[in-house]
């Protein structure tokens, strides 16, 4: 809720969820797994379903693009994994995955391309 509303506060929009549920969903996803099988098995990939189910399930009133790139972002930076995005490749995908164009796997790829050695 503090990336949300950080997010809204700084470039503009409506405050608040549409979905809780949905919102609860997102979050969980990228520590979801049968039993002792993680469905996400590094940090990418859960950096990638957190930018895939914030945007895809659409909990927030506004901001949802956002809020999922900086929850994903924020997944990494605190697992001490520094990206070096360019804004337009990062702007691009996060875009094709609102479209519905990009899976997860190709999301954590991106993470993986651009995370600083």
């Amino acid at each position: 809720m503090d990336i949300h509303r950080d997010q809204i506060e700084r470039y503009g929009g409506t405050l608040g969820v549409r979905d809780a549920a949905l919102l609860e969903s997102a979050l969980a996803a990228p520590q979801s797994g049968f039993g002792e099988q993680q469905l996400h098995g590094d940090l990418f990939e859960m950096a990638s379903a957190y930018l895939f189910h914030l945007v895809q399930n659409h909990p927030f009133l506004d901001g949802n693009k956002r809020v999922g790139t900086a929850a994903a972002l924020t997944f990494l930076e605190l697992n001490g994994v520094e990206t070096k995005i360019p804004n337009q490749a990062l702007v691009a995908t996060v875009l094709s995955v609102a479209q519905g164009e990009r899976e997860k796997s190709a999301i954590a790829a991106f993470f993986r391309n651009h995370a600083k050695s």
